[in-house]
């Protein structure tokens, strides 16, 4: 993210996606324990890393924190200091459950859909990429709190809070915010998010850099924290 005037900081923006939340419980956003796990990984990662972060932004919802909390704890057992938290709204998740709720009333012949409430885990994705599909294809406009289009709306803007002179940031977001950002980074259509979106995987990092006004994609849904042979079991999607 860089302006073009004389003197000015390329801003780098790595975006993380919150580690595990507990798919399918009364309580969705909260941390799974394998997601504890693959938080305290990714904070070790990001302490080790040399990277000095002029700005460090989450969501405000309780994954981003718990995910946050144990970069954070991680850095001060390195004896390193991340700049103040800023929490920004912005960057939260669309609210899945409405448009599932919509998507099964809307759509209640599709047979993945009593798969899906089985627990079958196929199942319940191809149910949220069709919910999702449907989404923005408008079919829920009205009926859910926020639109496709509102949406983007909204993490464009919270790019657009970042600043053009924030030096190396380190956002901590979840999927969908970051479908976006890849969105407008490489002119996706819808259709092309959705098969590069689905393969995120919890605590993916994806790097982006802004340029003349624009931002690039460096990396995507990458998980250097969890390369080693015996973390296989920790790469999840859900």
């Amino acid at each position: 993210m860089t302006s073009d005037a004389a003197g000015s900081r390329p801003v780098r923006a790595r975006l993380i996606r919150h580690a595990q939340a507990s798919w399918g419980s009364a309580d969705y956003d909260c941390l799974s324990p394998l997601g504890q796990i693959q938080a305290r990984h990714l904070g070790r990662w990001l302490a080790a890393d040399a990277t000095q972060y002029a700005l460090v932004v989450r969501g405000d919802l309780r994954r981003h924190a718990q995910t946050f909390d144990a970069i954070d704890s991680a850095f001060g057992a390195a004896g390193r200091r991340l700049p103040e938290l800023r929490i920004d709204p912005g960057w939260n998740e669309f609210d899945h459950v409405p448009i599932l709720a919509e998507y099964a009333r809307t759509f209640r012949d599709d047979p993945n859909l009593p798969l899906a409430r089985d627990g079958d885990t196929p199942a319940q994705r191809a149910v949220l990429a069709a919910a999702v599909r449907a989404w923005h294809e408008g079919h829920f406009d009205g009926c859910v709190p926020e639109t496709w289009a509102q949406f983007g709306q909204r993490i464009a803007a919270a790019r657009a809070r970042i600043g053009d002179d924030a030096g190396s940031v380190l956002v901590v977001t979840s999927g969908g915010a970051m479908w976006r950002c890849a969105q407008a980074a490489l002119d996706l259509d819808d259709a092309g998010l959705m098969r590069l979106g689905l393969a995120l995987r919890n605590t993916g990092i994806s790097e982006f850099e802004r340029n003349g006004g624009r931002w690039n994609m460096l990396s995507w849904n990458e998980l250097p924290h969890l390369a080693a042979d015996d973390h296989a079991g920790l790469h999840t999607h859900y």
